[in-house]
């Protein structure tokens, strides 16, 4: 049973080490309007907040028939309470209309050496998500400041 465990999150540490994609450029001008799917373990919640909190210049949206972009995520339990627990991420945000893939990574709150002893929970996942992304706008030169803020850095 522990073998296969260890076996599993071998697995999937080295697919995610290995098969990690890099972010595809996102197009998120100022007017585009973002939904954020409800995810397990009410990540998407969070997720919102932290997208208010940063100021990421896209205008979240209640329904997925007003938006431009769609944010999903697959939530994966890792471990046992007791044996290196952790939580993994997959989050991706795809086009309303065609439904090809804009942006997509990865977040884990798995940790083999201090379990835990940091901090972890939904808030801490939804800070990793939307750094990354919003190192990725930096990255495509798409980072800009709404109306009446200071650009994030």
């Amino acid at each position: 049973m522990y073998r296969t465990f260890w076996l599993l999150a071998l697995c999937l540490i080295a697919a995610g080490v290995l098969g990690a994609q890099p972010s595809v450029a996102v197009n998120a001008s100022p007017d585009s309007k973002l939904y954020v799917a409800p995810m397990e373990w009410n990540l998407d919640r969070f997720v919102s907040d932290e997208i208010r909190r940063q100021g990421l210049p896209v205008d979240l949206v209640t329904t997925e028939d007003e938006a431009d972009l769609v944010m999903t995520g697959l939530y994966q339990k890792l471990g046992s309470h007791f044996i290196a627990p952790g939580n993994y991420i997959q989050v991706r945000i795809t086009a309303a209309t065609d439904g090809r893939t804009v942006w997509a990574n990865e977040v884990n709150d798995f940790a083999v050496f201090f379990g835990r002893l940091r901090r972890h929970g939904p808030r801490k996942a939804a800070e990793a998500i939307v750094k990354k992304l919003r190192h990725t706008l930096r990255e495509f030169g798409r980072l800009t400041a709404p109306p009446g803020r200071a650009p994030v850095t």
